[in-house]
């Protein structure tokens, strides 16, 4: 695990709290994510992964707590700071979530092309550079997301959150319903983005082998709260019996 050491503290989250209609789903969610450090989460269906990152993100307000990005609160932040805060973070979400009526480099570059001005053309050639990465054919750029399949509208919504290379990247599922080979690509993009940008990365996943190949840090959700966490060497090793039962039912092999 990288040294944090006079590391700048990106994201930071205290005592946050989030129910639904009076079901508590987060409690006591107390985490830091540093400048160029990529921190995995994990926890099984309906645990509260995503919720939390909906928090994160603004979508959600807790109930109780806080959330820092760059050393700001963004709960209760008024709407137009909270949406300048949020430009520098990238998002993919866990099934896709690409506009319909626009093609998919309209949807690559979409919150980039306006606040840089760019004309369609080199909006285009932008796209086209990003999805190089992402071994998708250029032909598929003047394709609407129904006309292509669900394993690469994920990676098209991949391709629009690192676009603009900003700091923070944020992955619900990103290899979830690809194949190895491509799931692998997904990774090295992640870990790319943090060493060569600067960034940070949080990534939800089930996959515990991009956890071992992505992650500086990982974090298991259960029972609402934070119920470990360490590197994922220390993971491996973990006698938790929530860590070793949530391995064996997803990569039973990590194991042997």
């Amino acid at each position: 695990m990288k040294r944090n050491i006079n590391k700048k503290i990106v994201i930071e989250v205290n005592n946050l709290r989030k129910s639904f209609n009076g079901n508590i789903v987060l409690k006591d969610i107390n985490f830091k994510l540093f400048e160029g450090e990529s921190l995995a989460i994990i926890g099984a269906s309906g645990s509260g992964k995503s919720v939390l990152l909906k928090n994160i993100i603004g979508l959600l307000t807790p109930d109780n707590g806080s959330i820092e990005i760059n050393k700001t609160n963004i709960v209760n932040l008024p709407r137009v700071q909270k949406e300048n805060l949020l430009q520098d973070l990238g998002i993919t979400f866990q099934h896709g979530a690409l506009f319909d009526s626009l093609k998919n480099w309209e949807n690559i570059v979409f919150k980039v092309k306006n606040r840089e001005k760019l004309s369609n053309k080199n909006a285009e050639i932008l796209a086209l550079s990003i999805i190089k990465n992402l071994g998708l054919e250029p032909k598929i750029l003047n394709l609407y997301p129904s006309e292509i399949s669900g394993g690469m509208q994920k990676r098209i919504a991949i391709a629009r959150a690192i676009c603009g290379n900003p700091k923070i990247l944020l992955f619900d599922e990103p290899t979830s319903g690809l194949d190895p080979v491509t799931g692998s690509l997904i990774d090295k993009l992640i870990i790319t983005a943090v060493k060569t940008v600067g960034g940070s990365a949080i990534t939800i996943t089930h996959d515990m082998s991009s956890v071992c190949r992505i992650a500086d840090k990982v974090i298991l959700i259960d029972n609402q709260t934070i119920g470990w966490s360490g590197t994922p060497k220390q993971m491996l090793k973990s006698k938790n019996s929530k860590i070793q039962e949530f391995i064996k039912s997803t990569n039973p092999n990590l194991f042997k």
